[in-house]
């Protein structure tokens, strides 16, 4: 069978590969692309490691004995410290990416125009990550873990209505042996949920695709060395975290087992949490709480509305850059406060930082672009 017979025997079982084979064998694409175009791809290979090592976790975890399972893993499981060192590694790249993409699409505005759903879809999938990462922290059995959930289950108990229906189906009633098995269903659930966001996601980058210009190239060998570049960099930060920081980010006291009469001093959550916990100060109560967290997350949803230019994406003007890059360091220091031992003086910088996130999406971001659109 030559050469191009076997192509048209390929192309009858699996079409996409002509699609991928032109894609590489013709010049169809623009000529330069930013390293950071690569974090999808990146954020796609971090979820396969994660979901590769959780399988292998998933297979030695006990919901009725968390801490002691997961030490189980650590200390008698051939390899298992490693494993453990891997997922847990991984979530912190993984986040890491997330959120640069998220400041680079406000950056550039690519929620603009044809964005739009890319930027939707891109919410989405950070929303339904933060909440697949807290599942996965409180299946850790520790002691910050134990408290969150404790205090959430509670919390859902006094809520009226539907919200406090849905809360008690989604833990399960208040906090016992059954609750975290029914999280480590629905962190798994989750996790399959996560991956068909990145599939739409990939459906509607296809769409938006640029024009390739006037000297378009091939996809080999000029992105394919791109991609390998940075697969490398980022797989060099995987490793210095996995073996010499597997456990950066999070609360020392989360090292001690749960224990439902013991409340941890200072209670922060992961640092990928972090900016979340601090913004629930903002309004009173548990329910209020998670009103400003869920209002956090709409402000990012609604922000190709918000946005009052009609000029296209990858152009913004000076004013609208510098506060972007004082939102970022706003998010950072949201986190860092939340980190503070609990104190007056810590409540009242979250209370703050808080409210310029708030103002920043409310007032400065419609008022600068439409100002910059003049």
């Amino acid at each position: 069978m030559d050469i191009e017979a076997q192509k048209a025997w390929s192309d009858r079982g699996w079409p996409d590969l002509a699609v991928w084979r032109a894609r590489a064998e013709t010049p169809s694409l623009a000529r330069e692309q930013p390293y950071l175009d690569t974090l999808p791809a990146l954020i796609t290979g971090t979820l396969l490691v994660l979901a590769a090592s959780g399988l292998v976790l998933a297979v030695y975890y006990n919901p009725w004995a968390p801490y002691a399972s997961v030490q189980f893993i650590k200390r008698e499981v051939n390899s298992g410290w490693l494993i453990q060192s891997f997922h847990q590694s991984g979530t912190t790249m993984l986040f890491g990416a997330v959120y640069l993409l998220l400041f680079r699409g406000i950056l550039l505005r690519l929620y603009k125009g044809s964005g739009e759903f890319v930027w939707l879809g891109t919410v989405a999938l950070a929303s339904v990550l933060l909440l697949t990462g807290w599942l996965g922290y409180m299946l850790s059995g520790g002691a910050v873990a134990g408290a969150s959930l404790r205090q959430a289950t509670l919390s859902a108990e006094t809520w009226p209505g539907l919200p406090g229906l849905l809360a008690s189906w989604f833990f399960g009633g208040p906090h016992g042996p059954g609750t975290l098995a029914r999280l480590a269903v629905l962190h798994a659930v989750l996790g399959v949920a996560v991956f068909a966001l990145v599939l739409l996601l990939r459906t509607a980058r296809k769409a938006m695709l640029p024009a390739p210009g006037a000297h378009p190239v091939t996809f080999h060998p000029y992105y394919t060395a791109q991609y390998f570049v940075a697969f490398t960099i980022f797989a060099l930060i995987f490793a210095l975290f996995a073996f010499f920081a597997p456990h950066f980010g999070d609360n020392p006291l989360n090292a001690a087992p749960a224990n439902p009469l013991i409340m941890p001093i200072n209670p922060t959550p992961p640092w990928f949490l972090a900016p979340l916990s601090a913004i629930r100060v903002v309004l009173p109560g548990d329910a209020g709480g998670v009103i400003a967290v869920l209002a956090m997350l709409g402000l990012l949803f609604a922000l190709p509305w918000l946005d009052r230019s009609s000029a296209p994406a990858h152009r913004s003007g000076f004013l609208y850059r510098l506060l972007v890059v004082v939102l970022a360091l706003d998010v950072i220091a949201l986190g860092f406060a939340a980190a503070c031992r609990p104190s007056v003086t810590a409540v009242i910088l979250q209370i703050v930082f808080a409210l310029w996130y708030f103002f920043h999406f409310l007032v400065l971001t419609p008022l600068v672009t439409a100002l910059e659109a003049k």
